[in-house]
């Protein structure tokens, strides 16, 4: 069995007096996807942008044994892409020149990023006449171009339709034999049915960490403040108010 590097987070971040994110710990290895999972304001996108080195935290970010909190922030790029909640783009850059700017670190492979995520065709169109899935879709492909081994994505499938949700979750599941995938998610049933390990935020502290199909339903009930159900048709389960 090979060995697959590891990424160990140990950390806490204050925004001034107030301690978003209270003694996070976690530990999650590549050809993984973490889920991330909360109520609003319990600390998910805290967490990423601590991790992506957009915030610094107290503790400790490692991976395969180099803490990222040391790295200057192109040397971090190699090893980090993030993806942010999708927002309306401002700058005319077409989908190819959006996509390029994700190699500035390392010099990735542009052509395969825009295969990847099913761009090619939109290549010479501007950013500002995609829909809002085909954005989504460029900004992991510029992630890709990163070429980094870590990839953080927030809520990477919210505001998008059906197809455009299943594209997104498809992509993920085959980045992450080559990559660790750390991913926000607003939809539990999606986090749930779609990742090898689950992390649930409350009040910025760690309320629960494990296998997502071990999840007890008490652990929601808690978190969200509701008294949830699971159905289970088929092997897939749904969580329902």
């Amino acid at each position: 069995m090979s060995f697959m590097p590891e990424l160990e987070v140990d950390i806490s971040f204050s925004y001034g007096n107030f301690e978003a994110l209270r003694d996070v710990k976690f530990k999650a290895k590549k050809g993984e996807l973490l889920a991330i999972i909360g109520p609003n304001g319990s600390g998910k996108s805290t967490l990423l942008k601590c991790i992506a080195g957009i915030l610094k935290p107290r503790g400790k970010i490692v991976y395969d044994g180099i803490n990222l909190l040391n790295l200057k922030p192109k040397e971090r790029a190699k090893i980090v892409s993030y993806v942010p909640q999708s927002s309306f783009p401002q700058f005319s850059f077409t989908v190819e020149e959006f996509v390029e700017l994700g190699t500035y670190a390392r010099g990735g492979d542009i052509e395969d990023a825009l295969k990847r995520v099913g761009l090619v065709e939109k290549r010479h169109e501007l950013i500002t006449r995609l829909s809002g899935g085909e954005y989504q879709l460029a900004l992991i492909a510029r992630a890709l171009a990163q070429g980094s081994e870590v990839m953080l994505l927030d809520e990477p499938t919210s505001h998008l339709d059906i197809n455009h949700t299943k594209k997104v979750i498809e992509i993920l599941q085959e980045l992450k034999k080559e990559k660790l995938i750390i991913a926000v998610f607003h939809d539990l049933n999606l986090a749930i049915n779609y990742s090898d390990e689950l992390l649930v935020l409350k009040n910025g502290e760690v309320a629960w960490l494990g296998d997502p199909n071990s999840l007890p339903l008490e652990v929601i009930g808690k978190v969200y403040g509701i008294v949830p159900k699971f159905l289970e048709v088929d092997g897939v389960k749904t969580i329902l108010p």
